[in-house]
This record gives structure tokens, C-alpha cells and sequence, in this order.
């Protein structure tokens, strides 16, 4: 299965699960997550400059009382991946195992999220700790499909809730959080 999704900064969030919900979404409790990202020890890159077809990342999220384990292989671009996830019952197991492997964690991200259905697609309503809000809009393909047209489709749908194109974060929430915090090393 491939997850084809666009990430759109939001100005407004409240404004915008206002307008969705008239248009019959309903949206999830807030889920709390806590995302700790690990990269391979091997890689000769920094953090921000890996990635790219084939690039796989492995992520530990803490989601209110569980823990999933994902791994994410990037295919046309950031946010056209195969995901493949699975919770754990141990994560610190998890943790050392991912050690011993060769990974080690690069970044965390904390975010509370909402989830919610418009049709096909599921929505998530991001408010990102120290980023800000987003509106994330995703569907599940089967492996051959153009992401090309499925953007245009998500850009189409969001549209009419005051989003375009020029509102489109290309990076995933990591990628952000890894920038602000190596400038603020800097």
C-alpha cells in the first residue's frame, strides 16, 4: 500500500475544522504524539540533506497509551511513501535494538494531533510544538498510482477551506524540527 499525502501550513486552524466539519468531518479527540526519528549510523550526510527514492526512515511515536513502530521507504518524494507499522509492547527494547543495528535517534517532534475522514481521504489537524499548525491530507494507493495527480486532487479538495499550493510544506515535520533546532545551535 502507498500513502500519497500533502502537508499545508495552516493559518488558521480553528477556522479551517470549523469549515471541514460542515462538510460532515468529524474529527477524532486530540491524540498527543511524541515522534523520535532515527537515521543510520552510515549515513555521510546531515540529516537534512538525506533522503530520496529508496530512503528509508524508521520512526518510535508515543501516541497517548501506546507506542507504534513505523518504517517509512521514500518513493517519488517526501511525501509519497510505503509504510509499514506495527506496535510494540517493549519500546525501549526496540530502542537498543534499533542501537545495535546501526541507527540512532536524529530528532524528536511533539505535536497533538485530530483526525478525521472527508470521504476517501483522512485529514489530520497538526498542531506541532514549535512549528505551528498544519493540515495534513492523505490516501491510501495502490503502488502504481501518479502522486502528481493525486496533489492536484488534495489541492482541489483544499482549495475551498482558503489553501494553495503556495501554503505546501514539501518536509516532513523532522526535517522542520531538525532545521530550527541546528539553527538554533548554530
Amino acid at each position: 500500500m502507498r500513502e500519497i499525502e500533502i502537508k499545508l501550513k495552516a493559518k488558521n486552524l480553528d477556522e479551517i475544522e470549523e469549515k471541514l466539519k460542515q462538510q460532515g468531518c468529524v474529527f477524532s479527540e486530540p491524540i498527543t504524539q511524541h515522534d523520535v526519528v532515527y537515521s543510520s549510523v552510515h549515513n555521510t550526510k546531515t540529516y537534512d540533506q538525506i533522503g530520496g527514492v529508496g530512503y528509508v526512515a524508521i520512526r518510535i511515536r508515543y501516541q497517548d497509551d501506546k507506542t507504534i513502530l513505523t518504517l517509512k521507504k521514500q518513493q517519488s518524494h517526501k511525501m509519497d511513501n510505503l509504510e509499514y507499522e506495527s506496535e510494540v509492547k517493549n519500546p525501549k527494547d526496540i530502542h537498543e535494538m534499533l542501537l545495535v543495528l546501526g541507527w540512532k535517534p536524529e530528532v524528536e517532534v511533539k505535536k497533538i494531533r485530530k483526525k478525521g475522514k472527508l470521504g476517501e481521504y483522512e485529514i489530520c489537524l497538526d498542531r506541532v510544538e514549535e512549528l505551528g499548525d498544519y493540515i495534513e491530507l492523505e490516501k491510501l494507493t495502490d503502488d502504481n498510482t501518479d502522486p502528481e495527480e493525486i496533489k492536484k486532487e488534495f489541492l482541489q479538495i483544499l482549495q475551498p477551506f482558503g489553501l494553495s499550493e503556495k501554503d505546501e510544506e514539501i518536509n516532513g515535520y523532522d526535517d522542520l524540527m531538525w532545521i530550527l533546532n541546528n539553527r538554533k545551535s548554530s
